[in-house]
């Protein structure tokens, strides 16, 4: 299974992103999303991708789920992550299904490749689960 993208430059540094579904812009300078932020968004939408399929297959229900995630980054260079911090909020789950649904978050969260890239780089890894 291959992932591609086109990523281009001029002589600046923004840039356009594309892939065969989307294009989006790329930026240091806040004229499009920037690196960080693209991984990080690649990150949760991993993860949720991997939360609902379980959450199908347990036959769980919800209406929404929103992802805040924070990346701490070490000093030196290079500068990876060393502490990923993820509050996720859960709408319009059945309060007795919490424990299920926490069980399976907890289940992405090991099952999401991109989610155990960042761990092997031995990353803190922190998540908070509320339900509203």
């Amino acid at each position: 299974m291959a992932n591609e993208i086109k990523l281009t430059f001029g002589d600046s540094t923004e840039g356009l992103l594309e892939s065969k579904n989307y294009e989006t812009k790329v930026s240091y300078s806040g004229q499009g999303m920037a690196p960080y932020e693209l991984f990080l968004g690649g990150y949760a939408s991993c993860l949720h991708a991997t939360f609902m399929g379980i959450m199908r297959k347990r036959k769980l229900e919800y209406s929404k789920v929103e992802y805040q995630v924070v990346a701490h980054k070490r000093e030196e260079v290079p500068t990876i992550i060393n502490k990923l911090v993820t509050e996720i909020t859960i709408y319009g789950a059945n309060p007795d299904k919490h424990k299920q649904i926490s069980k399976s978050m907890a289940q992405a969260e090991k099952y999401c490749s991109i989610s155990d890239t960042i761990n092997r780089l031995g990353a803190e890894m922190i998540y908070h689960i509320e339900y509203k």
